[in-house]
This record gives C-alpha cells, sequence and structure tokens, in this order.
C-alpha cells in the first residue's frame, strides 16, 4: 500500500462518519507533519521526557508502558494505524509524560507539534469534531477498560483482549498481553490452557 492510500485511509479514520476532510484540507490549513519512520524498538515518547507531539499512525503499531520505580513495565493499551498515539497531559500541559509509547511493529506516521495542530484545528468545525470523536472513543474505550477491571474476571479479560485486537493478538508476547490485562504470564498460561 503507498503512502498516498495510507493517508486516505488515516484521513477517512480521522474524520470517522461526523465530518469530511479529506488531505488537501491538512495543507489548506497549514498543517505541515512531519512523514517519520519508526523501527521496532524504538519509542515516539519516553515516560518522564517532554512530549509536545502527536502522532498520526499509518502502518503499524504500538504500545502505551509505564515503568514503576523498581522497573517493572505495565502495559497499559495498544494503538495501530490507522491511529493515533500521544500523551494528551503532556501535549495540553506542557508537561512530562507519565508513559512511553514503544513500537512493536514498523510504524510510519504523521508527526504535529501539538500546539500547531491545535491552533490551526480550534478554529475549524470539521476538524475539531473530527477530533471530538476520536477523543469519544479514546474515553470510551477507557471506560470499558477500568469497567472490566472492576467488574471482570481475567478470563473475561483475556477472551475480550482477543476478541477486540484480532489483528495484534497474534504479534505480542504473552508477557505483554498479560501486563495489558493485569495478570501474571503464569495467569494467563493457567487461562490459556483452560480454554484449548
Amino acid at each position: 500500500m503507498n503512502i498516498q492510500n495510507q493517508l486516505q485511509n488515516f484521513i477517512a479514520y480521522f474524520s470517522g462518519s461526523n465530518t469530511r476532510i479529506d488531505a488537501d484540507d491538512f495543507a489548506r490549513f497549514g498543517l505541515k507533519g512531519e512523514l517519520k519512520h519508526y523501527e521496532k524498538g524504538q519509542f515516539l515518547i519516553e515516560q518522564g521526557q517532554l512530549s509536545p507531539k502527536i502522532y498520526f499512525l499509518l502502518q503499524g503499531y504500538v504500545r502505551y508502558l509505564s515503568l514503576s520505580e523498581d522497573g517493572k513495565e505495565f502495559t497499559q493499551s495498544f494503538a495501530s494505524a490507522p491511529g493515533i498515539a500521544g500523551s494528551t497531559r503532556a501535549m495540553t500541559r506542557n508537561t512530562r509524560s507519565l508513559f512511553s509509547i514503544e513500537v512493536l511493529g514498523d510504524v510510519l506516521c504523521l508527526e504535529f507539534e501539538w500546539q500547531t495542530f491545535f491552533d490551526v484545528m480550534k478554529d475549524k468545525p470539521g476538524f475539531l469534531m473530527a477530533y471530538n470523536s476520536l477523543l469519544e472513543t479514546l474515553f470510551i474505550k477507557k471506560e470499558e477498560r477500568e469497567y472490566a477491571f472492576v467488574q471482570q474476571t481475567a478470563e473475561q479479560r483475556y477472551l475480550n483482549f482477543l476478541e477486540e485486537n484480532c489483528q495484534l493478538r497474534d504479534q505480542l508476547p504473552l508477557k505483554m498481553i498479560a501486563s495489558h490485562i493485569g495478570i501474571t504470564p503464569i495467569a494467563l498460561s493457567r487461562i490459556r490452557k483452560k480454554l484449548k
């Protein structure tokens, strides 16, 4: 798939069903994103660093992770193309990120400085509606994840993960999946054995 097709796929994702935005709108409004390639193992942002950019994923997938003071890794979530990545807190408050975003499969993305992107978007109702729709989707996912940790068993969370992440589930190490659903790799192995 060529870059133009990937950009069109992302723009269709970004604009959603509420509004139509096309590739020319980005240029017309002065949004000059930098097309970047990241390889597996690199980071879009790192925990504790300033993170003023928003990333539009055209290809690939990433995970959000945080490290405890004693070095233990916690997988918070995953994102894949077409999608969006970044730290809302770090971008909007100009503060350090509470987590890292690690590239798990080579990523091609458009990077925008958040403040420039926001300054353009706030005066363009179509962009604002599209971004609002993206935020609604992210907040709903966050709300559902919080509900799952309170109301569902580890087995239910694992089955939901498999259903919601069809394209990622065979590409991720089991320890990342276990961390994401809040259990140990050993507990996940028991669940997988039980389900066979």
